[in-house]
């Protein structure tokens, strides 16, 4: 049994997690503006509006099952350029839509596309699981990057033009994601797992996986409740705008998609299910914490705490799934894991509302924080139900130890890496002044000055790029330190 020439490996996990980054940045900026263009631009009512997002997610869920059989038994690199060109599709399809038919159209294409790419994906990933425990680790920190790196500019890009334009921006970005996918993939046959999974049937699959399924259903109900009672709160209770309610999320959105991989190194060290247990209890903290968050700001600070905890949590679960199941059944095991949290987030979300709408914000954030508590327990028992290892091989470990004495130096960076570096911080830089100048009244450059910090609220968004300036200017004076001893090597 061959193995695949590990270069080409590599390359294709790669091309992989760039298409996740494109794709989920793509998803989520149409998750945060649909609801905004049914309104100013179709002119269709709040129920109408949320018709379209509640498609959206009927038709993911219902086709999850579906996906995973035939991503188990096709070319799973094909399947995700087909679900990343229907995303191009669907965007497309809201860029020209004029109506509520049309829009309805594009919401379930959306939702459709959705289940097929994601299960393809996680499951092209997770066929490296057994070589390298961080996989999936680096897949949430993909998509994780997607959710600011296309959401930021998309929000820039709106705030200059008009939704259409957005639309066709994604769709342009979903259809790179599809190139990405299918060049340079390599003819892998999947061998047939000698594992004792190998024989499950699609009900076996979901009856292995119960109890690890249940706990993801409780766990999403209470994170996803969390999530929509503090945007109700920032709304109504804060009365932030639709943009500043997007930059409270920001930091932890940026800390998903730096911490997992670096997380990873505690579970090999620690234990899947002793992290499991800590990361439930942080987040516990945090829904408690939120109860009695005095501002926005507290709330964007207390958001990286959840975010750390889901930068665990998220690719442990995707992890023991993919190894409960073996590699016969990747497709099957991770879109009920996909069904799950997608069961967990519709009843959550109608949770919060009730208890928005029927009790105080404080006995609300401690239902979540309870619920949330419990799965301290609960989540970690049901990995060990699963029969996984508690503690996974090292990330990227080759089996030999002697293979590991050898080490391969890294190469200094070249003068022309550096200025490109520097570029590109720059660059992202220029992004954030941009989205200063469109949410901050009499923005001026002068503003930017680090000399003195405001900390009012109001000017938030200058303290950002005030705190933002400073890290620019010791990333240039390191980079010239590096430019000047790259120009001295031989």
């Amino acid at each position: 049994m061959a193995a695949p020439e590990p270069t080409s490996v590599l390359k294709r996990e790669k091309r992989t997690l760039d298409s996740a980054t494109l794709t989920s940045g793509a998803e989520q900026v149409i998750g945060f503006v649909l609801p905004l263009f049914a309104g100013a631009v179709l002119g269709l009512s709040a129920f109408q509006a949320g018709a379209l997002l509640a498609a959206t997610q009927f038709i993911a869920f219902a086709l999850r099952p579906l996906a995973g059989s035939i991503v188990d038994r096709h070319d799973r690199t094909v399947i995700a350029a087909l679900g990343s060109l229907g995303f191009a599709a669907a965007c497309g399809l809201f860029a020209t839509a004029t109506g509520f038919a049309l829009a309805l159209v594009a919401s379930l294409v959306t939702g459709a596309a959705g289940a097929f790419l994601w299960v393809a994906i996680r499951a092209i990933i997770g066929e490296r699981l057994t070589e390298d425990s961080s996989v999936f680790a680096k897949l949430v920190a993909a998509e994780e990057t997607g959710g600011w790196l296309i959401l930021v500019p998309a929000i820039v890009l709106l705030s200059m033009t008009n939704y259409r334009i957005v639309f066709g921006g994604l769709a342009l970005a979903c259809v790179l994601a599809a190139a990405l996918l299918v060049p340079g993939k390599p003819a892998v046959s999947r061998p047939a797992p000698s594992d004792a999974s190998s024989d499950l049937t699609f009900r076996g699959v979901g009856t292995k996986l119960r109890p690890m399924l249940l706990a993801v259903v409780l766990t999403m109900t209470a994170e996803a409740a969390i999530g929509l009672l503090l945007l109700l709160h920032l709304q109504r209770g804060f009365g932030l705008e639709v943009i500043e309610v997007a930059y409270v999320f920001l930091p932890g959105a940026i800390a998903m998609s730096i911490l997992p991989t670096y997380l990873h190194r505690v579970v090999v060290k620690v234990g899947r299910r002793q992290v499991l247990m800590v990361a439930s209890i942080m987040s516990a903290m945090f829904a408690v914490g939120l109860a009695f968050a005095p501002n926005p700001m507290w709330i964007a600070g207390m958001w990286i705490l959840s975010a750390v905890a889901w930068s665990a949590i998220m690719p442990l679960q995707q992890a023991v799934i993919a190894e409960a199941v073996g590699q016969a059944h990747l497709g099957r095991g991770l879109s009920l894991y996909e069904a799950a949290t997608l069961a967990g987030a519709f009843v959550g979300s109608l949770a919060a509302g009730l208890l928005y709408e029927t009790g105080t914000w404080v006995i609300a954030c401690l239902v979540c924080a309870a619920i949330i508590a419990a799965g301290a327990a609960l989540v970690p028992a049901a990995v060990g139900k699963l029969g996984v290892a508690n503690y996974p091989a090292p990330a990227a470990e080759p089996p030999s130890r002697e293979r590991r004495s050898e080490p391969v130096p890294k190469p200094p960076k070249t003068r022309e890496k550096i200025v490109r570096d520097l570029i590109a911080h720059a660059l992202l830089y220029g992004i954030g002044v941009l989205i200063g100048w469109s949410i901050i009244d009499d923005f001026s450059l002068s503003m930017l000055s680090p000399v003195s910090l405001s900390t009012e609220w109001p000017h938030w968004g200058v303290w950002a790029l005030r705190v933002w300036t400073i890290i620019l200017i010791i990333d240039l004076l390191w980079s010239g330190y590096e430019y000047l001893r790259a120009a001295t090597r031989p």
